[in-house]
């Protein structure tokens, strides 16, 4: 009976190999961009005149079920946004490989607008400025100038756009940055940049050495990042401008009220990043820090008879987590540029720092919680609406160098993360929410007027709000030991800080104007209530 039933089992099995076998195969793939080698997600893939297809994935990978049939007889068609459409004739044996397809990008004046006008300008031979303006926009887009032959060299010069810069700190301040690339070595990747202002008469540096223990096609932050870091950094920092733990960029001018609210930051610190293909991300770090007060900056105690002198340089050591889950996360990625490919899914970001400071000597424990929403919402016919709602909070008592500040942005330029009007430090918060609203319209007036329409002109509205408290424990005093609070930092009321934003966007399909508006505490001395920005969005 066990013999006749184990048989009976065998033929079943044996049967199914054999009509699976007859009616299709499977074939594995993956879809790379032809110039940078890297992964197009969401492409999609189908056999002419059938059903029988895939889209890639996240990281550009597909699976296609087809009979041997469709294989043989008909071409696999290949198509993304953006790119050369293909056509490619497979045969039965194509399952037995993993395929990679190459697509050939579309020249980048199908997308950019007012690079294809400089580039034709110069071509007319009548004014040889604009070509050489087209090949400087060119490598502003690309962020990246190989050192070299482009095919072989293996060092390139990046963050072209913040070579030449200006602060009241620094004055007139240059920096050089430099990365190495897979040509170097496929997994080891060195960065970094060399800044020296001309009024402090100070060098400032930053270096990174990252191990991926994935193969990249170029550079070591292609998605999906799996990288431990080594970061030391020794620049100039202002809590209420920067988020600790984003890049210290800067973009050409810096403005004047960041007076009052600059550092010199030191910091080492050790991270491990890991993006996955279904959304979910994670970062751990560890960190060592010196903050030294500059400018009119100092770290006072209230109690001058126990702390006569100021202490000039305020030492941290936290340690954190950050989780990201980004459905359907991925990018269209450009040698050192990567694009999300939508905006469209909602962005969840939870982060928890922990560690300790010291305060004239003390050890103090420090928590901090921040938590994220981001959501872009397609309005059809009329445009679409992005939101995003934070929240942070300091849990224990510190030092203010490290509560809590409305973002605000130094610069004339444009940084959709920040306040516009606030000086930097005027608002100091253990907790925080707030809300930034912009919308950016389509089919309005600009579209119903020819020449507007032509140029690319859109509707830009912006409203931005924050709102804060200070507890009792973070207010300094003699007991507490905490630093005496800037001059221009104030704590908040009920009312939230809020500012309107009326521009126009998408001008040439690079330029965006704003004009800012201060709606609440417009009384305070010295304030801005009202700015023009203008921003080139590459």
């Amino acid at each position: 009976m066990k013999l006749k039933l184990t048989t009976l089992i065998l033929l079943i099995f044996i049967s199914c190999l054999g009509l699976s076998a007859q009616t299709g195969i499977f074939i594995n793939g993956v879809v790379l961009d032809a110039v940078n080698k890297t992964p197009l997600p969401y492409v999609g893939l189908f056999f002419e005149g059938t059903s029988q297809g895939d889209i890639s994935n996240s990281g550009g990978k597909f699976t296609i079920k087809a009979s041997k049939d469709v294989v043989s007889e008909r071409r696999l068609k290949v198509m993304f946004t953006g790119y050369e459409t293909q056509e490619i004739t497979l045969t039965e044996e194509s399952n037995l490989h993993t395929l990679k397809i190459y697509l050939v990008p579309v020249a980048h004046k199908d997308d950019i607008p007012l690079l294809e006008a400089v580039r034709v300008m110069g071509d007319e031979g009548r004014n040889i400025l604009p070509y050489y303006l087209y090949q400087i926009t060119n490598l502003v887009i690309d962020d990246n100038f190989p050192l070299g032959n482009p095919e072989t060299n293996k060092v390139d010069l990046y963050r072209l756009q913040e070579i030449p810069a200006y602060n009241h700190l620094e004055g007139v301040r240059l920096r050089l940055s430099l990365a190495t690339n897979v040509r170097l070595h496929p997994q080891l990747f060195a960065k970094g940049y060399v800044g020296y202002g001309f009024r402090d008469q100070k060098f400032k540096y930053r270096g990174e050495l990252a191990w991926s223990f994935d193969e990249k096609a170029y550079h070591e932050n292609e998605f999906p990042r799996n990288n431990i870091r080594l970061v030391h950094e020794y620049d100039i920092f202002s809590p209420g401008e920067n988020h600790p733990r984003l890049p210290n960029d800067f973009l050409l001018i810096s403005y004047r009220r960041s007076r009052g609210a600059m550092t010199y930051r030191k910091f080492t610190e050790l991270n491990y990043e890991k993006e996955t293909l279904f959304g979910l991300s994670y970062q751990f770090w560890g960190r060592m820090s010196e903050i030294q007060s500059a400018s009119d900056l100092t770290y006072s105690a209230v109690d001058k008879n126990k702390y006569p002198n100021p202490l000039n340089i305020l030492k941290s050591k936290n340690a954190g987590l950050t989780l990201r889950y980004w459905p359907e996360e991925a990018y269209v990625q450009k040698k050192r540029i990567r694009t999300p490919f939508s905006l469209r899914e909602p962005l969840f970001l939870l982060s928890h720092t922990v560690g300790e400071n010291s305060v004239f000597g003390g050890n103090e424990v420090y928590h901090k919680t921040e938590f994220s929403l981001q959501r872009r919402f397609d309005l059809d016919y009329y445009g679409s609406l992005d939101v995003v709602a934070d929240y942070q909070k300091v849990w224990t008592k510190a030092p203010f160098p490290l509560l809590l500040y409305p973002n605000a942005n130094r610069g004339f330029f444009v940084d959709n993360k920040a306040f516009f009007l606030p000086k930097g430090m005027e608002f100091i918060n253990d907790e925080q929410y707030g809300i930034r609203a912009t919308y950016v319209a389509d089919n309005l007036l600009f579209s119903r007027i020819p020449i507007l329409d032509k140029l690319g002109f859109k509707e830009l509205l912006i409203l931005r709000g924050v709102r804060g408290t200070l507890s009792n424990k973070n207010i300094p005093t003699a007991e507490n030991g905490l630093f005496v609070m800037p001059s221009q930092t104030i704590k908040m009321n009920n009312t939230p800080y809020m500012e309107a934003v009326v521009g126009i966007t998408n001008i040439l399909g690079v330029l965006r104007v704003e004009y800012i508006h201060r709606l609440t505490y417009r009384n305070h001395p010295d304030v801005l209530k009202y700015g023009f920005r203008l921003d080139a969005t590459f």
